[in-house]
């Protein structure tokens, strides 16, 4: 199965928890399905039809520390006329410091599954449309490997920095269970599509995770570290798929 691989690294980044709005802003994990379509279509340059797309990563960070972020509120501003600047006052901004948490040195491996457009993603990551980035528009990344990679099949893997379809959570006693955005609709920012998910900051091999009777084998990249004759697995996300509580949305389709 040929996918696109891309390796990206950063100095810094930030995945606000977006109902934080005052106070300590605290970051998720690792970048929510949303953040990974709009880092895509930044770098395709155009909003890509999410059915088109599968994806998957690994995502690793040196450590974290909080940074004061500016934020200014929007108020009602008291009406009177500015002699100096020549016009009446009817909003004001008012300056509010916060803290942010931010992720140092992060790295992303990303996985691209998309038959039908495949070329035309190596080429675009390749010469990316805008200024390559990972969560905030301060955050610039670069990116260190673009290429195309040929997944193995393998009843023998593990599963390690990554996130896991909420599928998964009877299957697996491990990782931190969040909700995250899934996708943000281009027409309507307002309008935003959650899930749960499983993050998985540590290895886990398959023989840690609960099988099935009915249960296939999962994709592995061959190129990833081997660990005990085991390689790690690619785990598979779509940004439009509803999660049924089935395995089956990780397995490979057969």
């Amino acid at each position: 199965m040929e996918v696109l691989k891309i390796e990206l690294e950063a100095l810094t980044t930030s995945f606000r928890y977006p109902h934080f709005l005052v106070g300590r802003q605290p970051s998720y994990r690792m970048p929510p399905p949303a953040t990974i379509y709009g880092h895509i279509c930044s770098t395709w340059g155009d909003w890509v039809k999410p059915e088109h797309i599968q994806f998957s990563y690994n995502f690793t960070y040196d450590g974290n520390a909080d940074d004061f972020e500016h934020i200014y509120k929007v108020k009602v501003g008291s009406g009177k006329f500015n002699k100096k600047a020549g016009f009446i006052k009817n909003i004001e901004l008012e300056l509010d410091p916060v803290l942010r948490e931010v992720l140092l040195f992060p790295k992303l491996t990303l996985y691209i599954n998309s038959e039908k457009l495949l070329g035309k993603f190596f080429t675009k990551f390749k010469n990316p449309h805008y200024t390559v980035l990972l969560g905030r528009s301060q955050d610039l990344a670069s990116y260190k490997n673009v290429k195309i990679v040929d997944l193995k099949k393998s009843s023998q893997w593990y599963i390690e920095n990554t996130l896991l379809p909420w599928s998964f959570r009877t299957r697996v006693s491990e990782g931190i269970s969040v909700l995250m955005p899934k996708f943000i609709d281009p027409e309507d920012r307002r309008n935003v599509e959650w899930d749960r998910y499983i993050i998985i900051e540590h290895r886990v091999p398959y023989r840690r995770i609960i099988k099935y009777e009915n249960d296939g084998t999962l994709w592995i990249d061959p190129e990833t570290p081997e660990v005990k004759g085991m390689k790690r697995a690619v785990i598979w996300h779509s940004f439009t798929a509803e999660e049924t509580g089935e395995i089956n949305l990780a397995r490979i389709k057969q």
